[in-house]
């Protein structure tokens, strides 16, 4: 997986670069305004980013090339993962509450919920991941049709997916403590009204 994604971000760097820069900027927007109201436009570019290199696998050689042509498929893509992930956290946040844990301290509650998500979401997609982008390629295939094929491999799909997911975010924790070890403040773009080049470089590695 990781030797996929060399390969695509070097076909694709400028597109890829692009994608970077703008969420960064949306991060760096909420640290300045002291708020997180871009929570929702960087999801939308991290969907929209997958569709893309989704639609550049399944319909070409792995290189984005004219964006506004090739968007066959997008509506559903967008619609389809946002039921994932909506069900994700309903499962991620009903399953806790439901054996008890609403009784544990709120970061005890927080945590537990986040490994929930961690071990749901990677399953779900290993499940039912063809369906959302089924309508790149063009296919009428529907979730039980993508069901059946998630259960072949599942094992090593959910592994691979939880590796792709869960390791960089474990890396850009790794990488804000080590930083903060080093007395370097890594958790905020701009310190006392003035740009964090430490935070700044963390952000863009992660």
């Amino acid at each position: 997986m990781f030797g996929e994604a060399i390969s695509f971000v070097r076909r694709n760097l400028s597109f890829v670069c692009v994608v970077v820069a703008a969420n960064c900027a949306l991060v760096a927007f909420d640290d300045y305004s002291g708020g997180n109201k871009s929570n929702s436009a960087q999801f939308f570019v991290s969907l929209s980013f997958g569709f893309f290199i989704q639609n550049a696998i399944l319909n070409g050689d792995g290189k984005v090339s004219n964006l506004t042509s090739g968007m066959r498929g997008f509506g559903g893509y967008i619609w389809k993962n946002l039921l994932i992930i909506l069900v994700v956290i309903g499962i991620g946040i009903g399953a806790p509450v439901a054996f008890g844990a609403a009784s544990l301290s709120r970061n005890a509650f927080l945590l537990l919920c986040l490994a929930v998500i961690a071990m749901i979401l990677p399953l779900l997609l290993a499940l039912v991941g063809t369906w959302p982008i089924a309508g790149i390629a063009g296919s009428k295939s529907g979730l039980s049709a993508a069901f059946s094929r998630g259960k072949r491999g599942l094992v090593p799909t959910f592994l691979r997916l939880f590796a792709g997911l869960f390791l960089p975010f474990i890396g850009a924790l790794i990488l804000m403590t080590a930083a903060t070890s080093m007395s370097y403040t890594a958790d905020s773009i701009f310190s006392d009204g003035k740009l964090n080049l430490i935070a700044l470089a963390i952000l863009v590695i992660c």
